[in-house]
């Protein structure tokens, strides 16, 4: 058996926050969460081939705040929860959303490496999970076997059982 070389993928802020992404069954995918205070935070998509050896990604803004948590869908490739800390009125605020990927953004993956970093998309938000009444959300965790409709939420005392509707664009 042939030793491949390491694989390195660098990211241009800190970041972690890391999930697989299950429901993409055609190839092997990651999702990374950035954390910045100065800068528009990011979602990079890694995809692995395994056959080449490579590495290629695609960049989508998430201007709500720093990710401190990530999670992917189990159902739809496309849809992902955040955990994220945003300012108001100079205080910090832990929030939690569900979030679509742009419908074209699988069509940059063969571009060169650097062309989705200068021309990112941006996330289409489906609800906030409203949290502010139990507390600073700290983690969302998608019903593993389900169908996409369920999360739940970890939020300071208490875990939250999330039912989003069928257009994803409320949370009850």
């Amino acid at each position: 058996m042939e030793d491949d070389a390491p694989v390195i993928y660098g990211l241009e802020f800190q970041a972690r926050a890391l999930t697989a992404q299950t429901a993409e069954t055609d190839a092997i995918r990651f999702l990374v969460g950035t954390q910045s205070l100065k800068f528009d935070n990011q979602i990079h998509i890694i995809d692995f081939d395994d056959e080449n050896n490579i590495i290629n990604k695609n960049v989508l803004l998430h201007q709500a705040g720093e990710i401190w948590h990530i999670g992917a869908s189990p159902a739809d490739k496309a849809v992902l929860t955040t955990c994220y800390n945003k300012t108001s009125d100079s205080r910090v605020v832990s929030c939690a959303a569900v979030w679509r990927m742009p419908s074209d953004w699988e069509t940059g993956s063969h571009e060169s490496p650097d062309d989705t970093a200068h021309n990112p998309q941006i996330l289409e938000l489906l609800c906030h999970l409203d949290n502010s009444a139990h507390g600073n959300a700290a983690c969302v965790l998608w019903e593993p076997m389900g169908d996409g409709k369920r999360v739940i939420s970890l939020a300071d005392n208490h875990a939250l059982l999330w039912d989003l509707q069928e257009s994803s664009t409320q949370a009850t």
